[in-house]
């Protein structure tokens, strides 16, 4: 019998990739303007994704708070193209964090399909991102809340799916983990003994050897796929 549904935050309840790619773009030109020249010049917000993407790498197992993450990444860009400037990297991270937090918002089938399970289900909200599901509304939804950066933990590791169930006070056969990403959501998940329901919106092919319990394109999916197993 199922009594929880949770939720992964970033990519899966709100668009965080839309946001995150506007605000690297905005501090991009804002870096080109108080510092022009060919090397920051030649940055480029993929580039720049890269460089966060490795400075996570090199800091997984110690940061858990992506907003420490990210601010290492504008100190890691700026020592990359030569310049030695932790104010202009500080401004820079405060400027990403205020855009992405006036260009983020949940994706259209988050609120309805909350709202159908809730009256159904426990759902709840397990997350690495730092983003308050409060500024959508969508705490009212929400119960337990898990932030990584509250646990010294991060998914995939399963002591956060247990600290999950723990608040939820749900046993792992009684649950089900929606999230986009294989590695932390779905394997994390399934470590813990959770059942993980892929979150698949671009339909891309899954190259790994991790097999979902489910794969969906929509949120809309998730309610007819934990139905079926209540």
């Amino acid at each position: 019998m199922i009594r929880l549904i949770a939720f992964d935050g970033d990519n899966t309840l709100w668009d965080f990739d839309a946001a995150m790619r506007t605000a690297l773009q905005r501090t991009l030109e804002e870096l080109w303007t108080v510092r022009p020249g060919p090397s920051t010049g030649a940055l480029s917000v993929e580039r720049m994704i890269e460089i966060r993407d490795r400075v996570a790498k090199e800091l997984q197992g110690r940061v858990t708070d992506l907003a420490v993450v990210r601010h290492a990444a504008f100190e890691r860009t700026l020592e990359e193209i030569g310049i030695d400037d932790p104010g202009l990297a500080a401004r820079l991270n405060a400027m990403f964090f205020a855009v992405k937090e006036r260009h983020s918002a949940p994706f259209q089938d988050a609120v309805p399909v909350l709202e159908s399970l809730s009256g159904r289900y426990r759902t709840a909200l397990l997350t690495n991102g730092n983003t308050d599901p409060a500024r959508y509304g969508l705490d009212r939804y929400l119960d337990p809340i898990v932030h990584a950066s509250d646990e010294g933990a991060a998914k995939p590791d399963p002591r956060l799916f247990r600290i999950l169930l723990e608040r939820s006070e749900a046993l792992a056969a009684e649950a089900v983990y929606v999230g986009d990403s294989l590695s932390d959501d779905i394997a994390g998940a399934q470590a813990t003994g959770i059942r993980g329901i892929w979150l698949n919106r671009s339909g891309r092919p899954n190259d790994t050897d991790i097999v979902p319990d489910a794969e969906v394109m929509s949120l809309t999916e998730v309610p007819e796929v934990a139905d079926g197993w209540a």
